[in-house]
């Protein structure tokens, strides 16, 4: 793991994401042939922002925690913020093969997990990653946002296929792909 981004395959060729980190996966690339999923379990009013371009087979995912850092010098988890990790994710893709135009975005978490009145962090995080995506025009064409339930969310990389599931819930639901 360096600087925030996140590497390991387990065995079962899923790589787990804390908060704050993201991965990029490039399956043109990939000389073991390894397209791992991508996966976070316990998301509540955090943000997994699921990037991709289909036609260069390069995709990625940040674990974002906050709406936006007040900080102007160098943070070490930058993707732990909506303002900085839109930016850098789509800088990673790009940087291992993605074209800017073919970028699409899928959006999951933002809950309300905690039933008190003052909590909008859920919303301020969700709100967040759109201005943002908006600003760089990169399109949204799937979401699962909001409620007041968590999240486990997994994103394979064969596919762009992406799984979604509540804290209630049995089953996985296949939200995009």
């Amino acid at each position: 793991m360096t600087g925030g981004r996140v590497e390991k395959i387990d065995r079962k060729d899923e790589i787990f994401l804390p908060i704050g980190h993201y991965a990029i996966f490039n399956c043109k690339n990939n000389p073991n042939k390894i397209q791992p999923k991508i996966s976070i379990y316990g998301l509540g009013s955090c943000i997994a922002l699921i990037l991709f371009d289909y036609k260069n087979n390069v995709s990625g995912m940040s674990h974002i925690l906050l709406p936006k850092s007040r900080q102007n010098k160098t943070i070490n988890f930058p993707h732990k913020y909506a303002n900085l990790s839109v930016k850098l994710l789509i800088q990673e893709l790009i940087n291992h093969g993605a074209m800017r135009k073919n970028i699409k975005a899928i959006i999951v978490g933002g809950s309300k997990i905690f039933d008190l009145d003052e909590n909008f962090m859920g919303i301020d995080n969700t709100k967040a990653i759109k201005q943002e995506l908006e600003k760089l025009e990169i399109k949204i064409i799937g979401e699962n946002t909001g409620g007041s339930e968590g999240r486990v969310v997994i994103f394979d990389t064969n596919d762009f296929s992406v799984y979604v599931k509540s804290t209630r819930e049995k089953d996985f639901k296949k939200l995009h792909g």
